[in-house]
């Protein structure tokens, strides 16, 4: 084997060898990226989870208004029915 086929082989180990430098790099670079990706995804979840949980509160709370308000209605049927009855009475009297 030759100096010349050495010098060529030397420079091609030296070009693998920087290329899988810049692999390294490049892979570290995006494995930060995919952390940074999984963590803002946890939080996206979490915030999901939180307006999810919010959601069904304020449909249980809406739940709630309705059967108050028919609650409220009810007790206005009577007191104006009271008040028909007393009226009534007065009348008679």
């Amino acid at each position: 084997m030759d100096y010349q086929q050495l010098d060529v082989l030397e420079d091609k180990i030296k070009k693998m060898l920087s290329a899988m430098k810049a692999l390294k790099s490049e892979n570290e670079h995006l494995l930060k990226k995919n952390e940074e990706g999984e963590r803002a995804i946890s939080k996206l979840r979490q915030d999901l989870e939180r307006w999810s949980r919010a959601e069904e509160e304020t449909g249980a709370l809406q739940e709630q208004i309705k059967a108050l308000k028919k609650e409220r209605e009810d007790v206005k049927e009577k007191v104006e029915r009271l008040i028909s009855h007393l009226e009534e009475l007065e009348a008679k009297i």
